[in-house]
């Protein structure tokens, strides 16, 4: 089997989704325990997240900025874990 592959794998691994949203690995558990970013799944032993649910996820966080009440909670977060590290 190839890993030459053309295309993002749906199903993701901590790893991968880090790379995907440009973080690290502790980010992506920090923001699952924050609720930033959904639970990921079992898929017999392999941890792994939906990538479209991870989306829709942060998407979803992004709405209540839209109407106007308050600021985004993902980047919220965002610039607090910046804040720490200046």
């Amino acid at each position: 089997m190839s890993d030459d592959r053309n295309y993002a794998p749906d199903f993701v691994s901590a790893e991968t989704l880090a790379y995907r949203l440009d973080c690290s690995r502790s980010t992506i558990d920090t923001y699952v325990r924050l609720g930033l970013l959904p639970k990921p799944f079992m898929l017999g032993n392999l941890v792994r997240w939906d990538f479209a649910a991870v989306r829709d996820h942060i998407k979803g966080l992004s709405v209540g900025d839209a109407r106007g009440e308050g600021e985004d909670d993902f980047l919220k977060a965002v610039r607090h874990g910046a804040d720490k590290k200046g």
